[in-house]
């Protein structure tokens, strides 16, 4: 960790911590981007919007409507994506069998493969980078995120 990117709780006023953290957010997403796009990309042949996507629907979103909702983005780029993502072969479209007026999606045994090796491959990127802090400090690190991303959810 570079000292630049260094943190003292207290040194800053509160309209300096906010853009502090939205300036570094910006540039932590920007970076992890960056890093991993293209190698899920030249590994797994996906970008990362269609391993989210694909990883949502593994996790019950099954619905585009409730794609759309976790994901926020509009239906008809979520609508692309899946199409993507079943022209790839990596999910199937089938009527909901409790609402025959919905699309119900189901990841195909490629797509979780796919996704599977998606996995591996991020999270051996992302563990180098997280080693890079002190085990005590990581735990709070990675608490706190969740706590701020559950905040932001809600």
């Amino acid at each position: 960790m570079s000292s630049k990117s260094r943190f003292k709780s207290g040194s800053l006023e509160p309209s300096e911590e906010a853009t502090t953290f939205l300036r570094n957010m910006h540039h932590f997403n920007r970076g992890i981007a960056r890093r991993l796009t293209p190698i899920i990309e030249n590994e797994h042949g996906i970008d990362l919007r269609l391993y989210f996507i694909l990883k949502y629907i593994e996790k019950g979103a099954i619905h585009p409507s409730a794609i759309s909702q976790a994901t926020h983005l509009p239906n008809s780029v979520v609508t692309r994506h899946i199409d993507q993502l079943v022209e790839r072969g990596m999910l199937q479209r089938s009527l909901d069998p409790d609402d025959s007026r919905r699309i119900r999606l189901i990841v195909t045994d490629e797509g979780k493969r796919i996704a599977h090796d998606a996995d591996v491959s991020l999270s051996r990127i992302v563990e180098v980078q997280l080693e890079r802090i002190p085990a005590d400090r990581r735990q709070i690190f990675l608490s706190v995120l969740a706590d701020l991303a559950g905040e932001i959810e809600s």
